[in-house]
């Protein structure tokens, strides 16, 4: 037994020792990784070159700033890398079809980021004269940008050394007075009258425009505009990312922004995609900014057909429908500002566009080719300035932004190079704190309760509820008790005025009016008797109550309408609302007069008030003399018991309906012997 136990303790002992051991021996080798373990190796230029070009490749802005600066940084060993590689991949191009699979661009581009360097240049001048006129004309225009790193004194910066992300734009963009700088060089910043806009807005909305534009599309704006400048909108954002789509619905759309929201600043936002309809409905706003990565352009007139193919147009009627958009780009490009060439150059295919530079001045021009060819230094295929050019001050060439027989289609980049926008926003947060709002902007979304609330507010369906609901109310009057009529009058004004209320078409004091005036009608119908001041009051508050809410006015102006789509929807309301008054008018009157006689429906009516019981007449009573088709005259009010003066006898007689007011011509229906059945003469 002794012997057994000093076994298992032998056993465990020499565990423990090897577990202790494996553990000492851990930790040394970990010690000794720590001291041993070398310096992580900064990354390779073919590294970081191929990081570059992935980046672009897949689109991703942030790894491509990152990349880029990483590049930049390394200074001299950045630049003879890439003039290394330059040469190798102009030497090995023979076409244009082989410039995206090579890189090229990305080390044109970098260098053209580093021109600042002796040997960027040398090589960027070098590359201008290559066989393929694409890569000399990106060449000329990397020469023509704004170094961002500073030449030769440069030493590698160590790995640990923070490196700040280079901009994708070639320089900041700043405005100063009349001018937009890009670094020294600056376009002229045109003189166009724009909305007074507030340091710090309160009141700003979104209008998203998303998906093809169509018919519904442009109602549903209509609506948002209706809504925006009930509000007092102070600046509008249009959330462009659409196809493009109908041009009715287009020209609707722009059509709102010009004429309605003229005292409003209205911004569009191209969040990815602006094609077609979109580009022309951005071109219509005060200002245009842009997305990372958005497109803008291409919108030429195209024909779908009804299995959704492209259909070809005819020469001469593609010449008639591009005649009219084009001036209506014009129209555009001189009411914002825009560059009247550019713009144009997205709707047709006859315009070439190039970026030039007055040599002196550093001004920029986006200009017209065919008008300009000639006229500038260094111009494309080896073109020289042989004629003066305007205002005798050289001009050179820098690049082509929009080529022969090509649309205008823009990216971010270009759309900023090409001065027809200043700013880019990586989202809606970003543009908020530009413009100084203050809160969140209302987003108008296209969704169930929109279309709902449009529906339920437009003039048609306005008339025909108010119809309904004075019918109603008329029912509830002539009615015993409260009943179903009178719920559904109820319901019928609580969805007129709710709707328009929550939408800002109706300001609560253009509620309380109308009810005031219903107040006074009611008291001058049941308190007070004939006719006067409370019924004339009650009718007219009633009146500019409705008319009133017809008006998008904000809350502190007066309704009245002041453009011409205004005025449109005034008289259209208008029109509604006399139409449901003549209907429901003559409706209460056939009811008072049929309603009564229907075997079940009369029982909803109150039964016409019986005389009390009275002796028989005697036999020279004046009543006796009275006889049926007689005429007479009231002389005081059938409510519906009253007077009526028939030849020479007063009689008591009683209304057949409605009321009948004191001076009325009456014909006798009925003798009772003991009262008189009249009603209203013809």
């Amino acid at each position: 037994m002794s012997h057994a136990r000093s076994l298992r303790l032998s056993v465990l002992l020499v565990c423990g020792a090897v577990v202790v051991f494996a553990l000492l021996l851990n930790g040394a080798s970990e010690g000794a990784g720590q001291v041993a373990r070398p310096k992580q190796s900064a990354p390779s230029m073919e590294q970081l070159y191929r990081a570059a070009r992935k980046a672009r490749d897949s689109g991703d802005m942030q790894a491509r700033e990152r990349a880029a600066a990483a590049i930049i940084a390394r200074g001299d060993e950045a630049v003879a890398f890439l003039v290394r590689r330059l040469e190798l991949q102009a030497e090995n191009i023979r076409d244009a079809g082989e410039i995206e699979t090579s890189g090229i661009l990305v080390t044109i581009n970098l260098l053209g980021r580093m021109n600042g360097y002796p040997a960027a240049r040398a090589a960027l001048k070098k590359v201008q004269a290559h066989p393929v006129a694409e890569i000399g004309r990106w060449a000329r225009y990397a020469l023509s940008r704004t170094p961002q790193a500073r030449p030769s004194r440069h030493r590698t910066p160590k790995t640990k050394t923070a490196v700040r992300p280079v901009s994708t734009r070639p320089v900041t963009v700043r405005i100063e007075g009349d001018r937009i700088y890009f670094g020294e060089d600056w376009f002229r910043r045109p003189k166009v009258e724009r909305p007074r806009r507030p340091e710090k807005i309160t009141t700003a909305f979104v209008i998203p425009i998303h998906g093809p534009i169509g018919t519904a599309t442009s109602d549903g704006v209509k609506r948002k505009v209706i809504r925006c400048k009930a509000a007092g909108a102070q600046i509008i954002i249009f959330d462009m990312n659409t196809p493009g789509g109908r041009g009715d619905a287009m020209e609707e759309i722009v059509r709102q922004i010009i004429d309605e929201l003229y005292d409003v600043t209205t911004v569009a936002y191209v969040n990815r995609r602006a094609y077609s309809a979109g580009a022309i409905i951005s071109l219509a706003c005060n200002e245009i900014v842009m997305a990372p990565g958005a497109i803008i352009g291409d919108a030429m007139p195209i024909m779908i057909g009804p299995q959704g193919q492209l259909v070809p147009i005819p020469k001469a009627e593609r010449a008639k429908v591009e005649s009219a958009i084009l001036a209506e780009v014009r129209l555009l490009a001189q009411r914002r500002g825009h560059n009247e060439t550019l713009c144009q150059s997205m709707v047709t295919l006859s315009i070439e566009v190039w970026l030039i530079r007055n040599t002196e001045t550093r001004e920029l021009k986006v200009v017209d080719a065919k008008k300009w060819r000639g006229k500038v230094t260094g111009g494309p295929e080896g073109e020289s300035s042989e004629v003066a050019a305007p205002n005798d001050l050289p001009w050179e060439y820098l690049r082509t932004i929009v080529g022969a027989d090509k649309l205008a289609t823009l990216t971010t980049d270009e759309v900023v190079e090409a001065g027809l926008a200043v700013h880019i926003f990586d989202d809606m947060d970003a543009l908020r704190k530009h413009y100084d709002i203050i809160g969140e902007p209302v987003v108008l979304e296209d969704n169930w309760a929109e279309s709902l609330v449009g529906f339920l507010t437009s003039p048609a369906v306005m008339g025909i509820l108010l119809f309904v609901g004075i019918l109603c109310a008329y029912a509830e009057i002539q009615s015993p008790g409260f009943g179903i009529p009178g719920g559904i009058a109820i319901a019928c004004f609580a969805i007129v005025f709710g709707s328009r209320y929550l939408t800002g078409l109706a300001q609560w004091w253009e509620i309380a009016l109308f009810f005031m005036g219903v107040v006074l009608l009611l008291l001058e119908i049941f308190v007070t008797p004939g006719f006067g001041v409370l019924g004339l009051g009650g009718i007219l508050c009633c009146i500019v109550a409705l008319l009133s809410m017809l008006v998008p006015n904000a809350p502190m102006e007066l309704p009245w309408p002041k453009t011409d789509g205004a005025w449109e929807m005034f008289s259209t309301g208008a029109m509604w609302l006399i139409v449901a008054f003549v209907a429901a008018t003559a409706a209460s009157a056939v009811l008072a007069r049929y309603l009564p006689k229907v075997p079940i429906a009369g029982r909803l009516v109150l039964a016409a008030p019986q005389a009390p019981e009275s002796p028989p007449a005697s036999e020279d009573a004046p009543i006796l003399g009275v006889k049926v088709g007689q005429v007479g005259k009231v002389t005081q009010t059938c409510r519906p018991v009253g007077k009526v003066l028939i030849g020479e006898r007063f009689v008591d007689a009683i209304a057949d309906g409605a009321f009948i007011e004191e001076g009325a011509e009456v014909v006798v229906l009925r003798n009772e012997g003991n009262r008189v059945v009249v009603e209203a003469k013809a």
